[in-house]
């Protein structure tokens, strides 16, 4: 009987470290993700707009020459 109890609370601290460690890591995912959108040079978020597909060459084109 008391190697079941101490096999239960084994199996709880090895999910709640599994649970932690998953937390963890969204965390630190979500704030590097966020941290990159925040740069507020121009060139930077055109060139995300051009690479998500959000205008065409033709406009990346103009508008980098209106920035430069």
């Amino acid at each position: 009987m008391g190697h079941m109890i101490f096999g239960n609370l084994g199996a709880l601290i090895f999910w709640g470290v599994l649970a932690l460690l998953i937390y963890v890591a969204v965390r630190a995912t979500i704030n590097r993700v966020g941290s990159d959108s925040k740069s507020n040079d121009p060139v930077d978020i055109l060139r995300r707009r051009y690479a998500r597909g959000e205008i065409d060459k033709e406009e990346f084109d103009r508008r980098m020459k209106d920035l430069t």
